[in-house]
């Protein structure tokens, strides 16, 4: 079973590999068949991402909202946002293909006319954390094609399909651009930056210490904020509380050794934080409907289809 194998470093930021290093655009597709073993966790990039749903049902999170899309569906995702995906059930059949290119595919260069002009006011409009497209409308119908088409031409690999690619972007960015400018009208752009800012570190503090006994406390101390400002960040930002989010990241981080490790219960619920294996037990069928044992068969049953 193939699945996503994420490069993050401490600050969440996922690295992003090229087709090549004189051609900085990113094709993920063929393994992404079977992604969605779990959630994808919290990241964010540099680079600009344009993802498609090819099954299944996929929720994207920002920390402004959450896009539900659906197979023929996509999405643009802006530099350094911060996201998260979620499968929607049948699990199974959530599939994913995603385009990354960073700003010197369309502009050469940081500094450059172009790259002033059209690409930094995308990146820098703060309120323009991604732009979903529905199939159904039949002006993102158009635009999803054309980006359908990136993934052809660089499948293919034909004469001259770097130029062709560069050209297709430059295209489908001049939608992208009109939006981020209209984004721009809005208020709150400085506030969402700094909000945006302060999760991050919150969250990169959970992800570090998860096994650990954190209190509200201890996770607003790590910024420092107040209890009350933490409990603020976290309900504006991902539409948790901090014990809630703790409580996603343990269970994640369980079932991945569930499905990957041959560790007892109890073993891991000392691990992720739990404390006790009947605890971990409780929390894990109100979550899932399944005891980790059962979780953990069933998880190898479809392992071996």
């Amino acid at each position: 079973m193939d699945s996503i194998k994420m490069d993050l470093d401490s600050r969440l930021k996922e690295t992003i590999n090229f087709q090549s290093e004189m051609l900085h655009y990113g094709l993920y597709t063929s393994g992404y068949k079977r992604i969605f073993q779990a959630d994808i966790p919290w990241h964010w990039h540099d680079e600009f991402e344009f993802g498609y749903i090819t099954g299944g049902s996929v929720a994207y999170r920002t920390s402004r909202r959450t896009i539900t899309l659906h197979k023929g569906d996509g999405i643009f995702i802006n530099s350094g946002v911060l996201h998260y995906l979620h499968p929607l059930e049948p699990f199974s059949d959530a599939r994913l293909q995603t385009q990354f290119f960073d700003r010197t595919f369309l502009a050469d260069a940081p500094g450059s006319l172009l790259d002033i002009r059209y690409i930094t006011p995308v990146q820098e409009a703060r309120l323009l954390d991604a732009i979903p497209f529905y199939r159904a409308d039949p002006e993102s119908r158009r635009f999803l094609e054309r980006m359908q088409e990136g993934v052809r031409l660089c499948m293919d690999k034909g004469d001259f399909f770097e130029l062709r690619l560069r050209s297709l972007f430059s295209e489908l960015w001049e939608t992208i651009y009109r939006r981020a400018m209209e984004s721009r009208n809005s208020a709150g752009g400085i506030r969402d930056y700094m909000e945006d800012g302060r999760i991050k570190q919150m969250i990169l503090y959970i992800q570090e210490h998860f096994a650990e006994k954190l209190t509200v406390a201890s996770i607003a101390a790590s910024i420092p904020v107040s209890e009350r400002e933490c409990y603020r960040l976290f309900q504006n930002s991902i539409g948790v509380t901090p014990v809630e989010y703790l409580l996603s990241v343990r269970l994640q981080n369980a079932r991945m050794m569930l499905m990957n490790t041959r560790k007892t219960v109890l073993d891991i619920a000392m691990e992720t934080g739990f404390g006790s294996s009947s605890y971990f037990g409780r929390v894990f069928f109100r979550n899932y409907h399944l005891t980790p044992v059962q979780y953990r068969k069933l998880s190898r049953q479809k392992a071996v289809r």
